[in-house]
């Protein structure tokens, strides 16, 4: 009761201070700190990075890789004008995606009867008439990469991850052989699925800035 009582009382004189000064700015709350709840922290489970300057050791193949993964995350956010802008492309961004308890994530449209209608893709099939570069002669060359990081992050982060195909062919730079993975949008088995199986809902925080993709997963 008393609480209830300070609560309407602050609520009063918050609102007799905002009419009197609306010209002020800012107007800081009257309402003490101890009165101001907080309902949920954020909690980062894990997080873990790409390091650009490394996926490949001729660069022009490197720039091609990293070109391939910013786009990748771009088609992510849905920020994608063909012809590609590759100044743009590159310039330092963030994009996050959100998976409720038990939804699902994967890499590509194509995905195994087991994980049907996942509520997040990247949006794309990593071809070339998206846009995506070929290096080696294989179109959306590097991608590999960033589902790699994000399987390695997720399964850290006590997620469920499922990638029937490794990467065993070639390594990854910076990310453990037991985490690779082969990607290809005409192969289910060549996707990554990660199936949020913790209580609360979970984001996956992407930041770019030319020379590193990190990856945050946050409850």
């Amino acid at each position: 009761m008393v609480k209830e009582q300070i609560l309407a009382l602050a609520a009063l004189i918050s609102t007799t201070i905002l009419s009197a000064s609306s010209s002020a700015t800012p107007l800081l709350s009257p309402i003490p700190d101890y009165l101001l709840v907080i309902n949920q922290k954020e909690k980062i489970l894990a997080e873990h990075s790409l390091d650009l300057t490394i996926r490949e050791v001729s660069p022009e193949a490197n720039q091609g890789f990293v070109d391939n993964i910013l786009l990748a995350l771009h088609y992510l956010q849905r920020g994608v004008k063909l012809p590609v802008d590759w100044e743009a492309i590159r310039q330092p961004f963030t994009v996050s995606f959100t998976l409720q308890p038990k939804e699902i994530f994967a890499f590509h449209g194509n995905v195994l009867s087991d994980f049907a209608d996942p509520a997040v893709t990247m949006n794309s099939g990593f071809f070339t008439y998206e846009g995506y570069k070929s290096v080696w002669g294989l179109g959306g060359n590097g991608v590999c990469h960033l589902a790699s990081l994000m399987n390695w992050t997720a399964s850290e982060a006590g997620m469920e991850v499922v990638a029937p195909n490794g990467h065993n062919f070639a390594p990854i730079p910076g990310v453990s052989k037991e985490y690779g993975t082969s990607i290809r949008s005409q192969s289910q088995n060549q996707n990554l699925y990660i199936i949020n199986n913790l209580e609360n809902s979970v984001s996956f925080v992407f930041t770019a800035n030319g020379k590193e993709v990190s990856l945050q997963i946050i409850e």
